[in-house]
């Protein structure tokens, strides 16, 4: 029996964000190796992490949601972001306070927040569009 429609919808959009993000880490991670060679790696960094975010917005709406590009969703995209990060690092400090490893305590981190992130990544950008009633 086929589960339902918009549970079937929502474990599809996780596949492609899944993947997406994969890709997305990996493009960055290269350009990074690459900019290294001539730039400051905080600089370079600070660069490949605003690419990222940029990236993730037009693949997230487009690829993962197949929602429309719009200038107010891209204006608020990067809250995502902070979002992810805020939890991430308070996350990072409760696990190595209980005594785990820094490694460990981000790999658990985020296998914890992907999940949190998909969640948020669905409300900013496949957002239900109010319908005008006829009449």
């Amino acid at each position: 029996m086929p589960g339902a429609p918009g549970v079937d919808r929502a474990g599809a959009q996780g596949l492609r964000f899944l993947v997406s993000g994969a890709a997305n880490t990996a493009l960055t991670y290269a350009l990074y190796c690459v900019l290294v060679f001539f730039l400051h790696p905080q600089v370079a960094y600070a660069i490949v992490f605003v690419l990222g975010i940029a990236l993730a917005y037009f693949v997230n709406a487009r690829y993962v949601f197949r929602a429309p590009l719009r200038a107010t969703t891209a204006a608020l995209y990067p809250l995502v972001y902070a979002v992810q990060y805020a939890l991430s690092a308070l996350l990072i400090g409760i696990f190595t306070n209980a005594g785990l490893g820094p490694r460990v305590a981000l790999a658990i981190t985020i296998a914890l927040v992907t999940p949190c992130s998909f969640i948020l990544n669905r409300i900013a950008l496949a957002r239900r569009r109010p319908t005008r009633d006829a009449g």
